[in-house]
């Protein structure tokens, strides 16, 4: 399988958060995956102010960048994240091994992960 796949399916499910990004339920949905998988560099939330890899930007500062929720959308082409991401149907961008303990997601996951990641910037407008 080639990776244009996982471009389409991001870009497609990103033309959705907008009007999913309101639902609590998925909003925390998210902020559990985000903890599970994205806390070991990022900081997620206060409750890991902490946290994270100091030259790892926050969530809350990614979504204040005039791209952040681009940059939501496309993380899992961005590196260093296709090195240790896997989200299921999509093929690793390498067959060697990760370099970093894998963090196995679904789509529903990367949905709810934006629709967290969308809450923040409303919340800080």
């Amino acid at each position: 399988m080639l990776r244009a796949p996982a471009c389409i399916v991001i870009g497609t499910l990103a033309a959705c958060f907008p009007a999913r990004a309101d639902d609590t339920g998925l909003r925390e949905m998210g902020r559990e995956v985000a903890l599970v998988h994205c806390a070991r560099c990022h900081v997620v939330d206060a409750g890991n102010r902490l946290g994270g890899i100091g030259s790892t930007p926050s969530f809350r500062l990614l979504m204040s960048l005039p791209d952040g929720e681009h940059r939501f959308a496309t993380f899992f082409d961005r590196r260093p994240h296709p090195a240790f991401v896997r989200m299921e149907g999509v093929e690793p961008l390498t067959p060697l091994p990760a370099n970093a303990a894998e963090a196995e997601m679904t789509v529903d996951d990367l949905d709810a992960l934006i629709a967290y990641a969308l809450s923040l910037k409303s919340a800080s407008d």
